[in-house]
């Protein structure tokens, strides 16, 4: 109250509260109802100091899940995450470790838990895969017969060798978000583990983690716990900048700060430019804040889907069932291959033939399941 400019509010003798002045009221209006839209970085491909050029962009959803050092594929190249500075995301080229996969929001609505749970009963009850098309029964029946269906009450983890390294899957059927936010957080135990994971894939239905070294059970029950939400998820939450673009949401929707002005728009760039500098100043000097608190409930649930993991991990604590398998089991292909429709911005027809490529070695992972059954293998 002490700067009359910034202040919204009075208080009246009776101990209720006014607009200050009718341009605030004015202004508040301006910004009413407002829709936040999903924000996009553009993508620097930098190759000395800074230096570099724009070579398309991704939305944020994707960048803020990065923390420097992390690779993904983008304009037909792999690039290593720095740094996101001016709403630019920086980036090098990079070889070695597996990328990810550029997705957007639009594409990761996840299953409901009722979806979840009917997916579940279908699947243990091979009377009604008679309803299902054909190569969908045979997969399933690959499945259970070369490995199992994951049941009910457990979450099957199976693991298998597949180039040069050891693939674990993990069947919750918790959807994208939760499965995103456990694959984090299982790379992170995994390295102080020593198991050494290079990356991970998910899917509605599950998760795939790529390490150099092999799990065995005593690991199983060391990663699939509830206390796997504590100290992995506030480094992650700190490393990341999820919590900052979370509080631009809530800055703008709360009125702290403003889109429009008259006849004049802010761009993404100033808003995030502003809602920066209060999240740091709220960060030193607030620590308590409201708002800081509403922007980290608002990641935990929207961003990282953490009730639904939390529940998750507590009801199949002691519930896994980890099977070690020599080669990947019908129900992993998808997730391992990351067979989907998604594809990479620029990548034109050499997209086109890479997912070709990968819908054939599917069908050949299918044809070694089929030769192991049969005693051929």
């Amino acid at each position: 109250q002490g700067y009359e400019r910034y202040q919204r509010l009075t208080q009246q003798p009776d101990g209720t509260f006014k607009p200050a002045s009718q341009r605030v009221v004015q202004r508040h209006r301006q910004n009413i109802g407002t829709i936040v839209e999903a924000g996009k970085l553009k993508v620097k491909r930098i190759r000395r100091g800074n230096q570099g050029k724009i070579i398309g962009e991704v939305e944020e959803y994707f960048a803020q899940q990065l923390t420097p050092g992390d690779t993904f594929l983008f304009a037909g190249e792999m690039l290593r995450f720095e740094a996101i500075r001016d709403m630019q995301l920086h980036a090098r080229p990079d070889k070695g470790k597996e990328p990810k996969i550029p997705s957007y929001v639009g594409g990761q609505l996840p299953l409901s838990t009722y979806l979840a749970d009917g997916v579940r009963a279908l699947l243990n009850e091979p009377a009604q895969w008679q309803a299902l098309p054909g190569q969908v029964r045979e997969w399933l029946s690959l499945q259970q017969a070369f490995s199992q269906i994951p049941a009910r009450d457990k979450v099957l983890i199976e693991q298998f060798p597949y180039r040069r390294a050891f693939y674990s899957l993990y069947y919750t059927f918790e959807g994208r978000k939760a499965n995103q936010t456990l694959g984090m957080l299982l790379t992170r135990r995994m390295e102080k583990l020593g198991l050494k994971p290079l990356s991970f894939s998910v899917t509605d239905y599950g998760l795939s983690v790529c390490a150099l070294k092999p799990l065995d059970e005593t690991h199983i029950a060391t990663l699939f716990q509830p206390d796997i939400l504590g100290d992995e998820l506030e480094d992650w939450m700190l490393n990341a900048p999820m919590l900052k673009r979370s509080f631009r949401q809530v800055a703008i929707v709360s009125g702290l700060t403003e889109q429009r002005y008259h006849s004049t728009r802010k761009t993404m760039k100033q808003v995030t430019f502003s809602t920066d500098l209060i999240y740091d100043t709220l960060r030193e000097y607030e620590p308590d804040h409201i708002l800081l608190k509403v922007a980290r409930e608002d990641a935990e649930r929207e961003l990282l889907d953490l009730r639904r993991l939390a529940d998750t991990l507590i009801r199949f604590v002691g519930k896994t069932q980890f099977i070690d398998l020599p080669k990947v089991s019908p129900m992993a292909i998808p997730i391992v291959l990351d067979v989907r429709s998604e594809q990479v911005k620029g990548a034109g027809e050499q997209a086109l033939l890479d997912q070709a490529a990968l819908y054939a070695e599917a069908e050949s992972m299918l044809d070694e399941v089929r030769a192991l059954l049969s005693g051929d293998g």
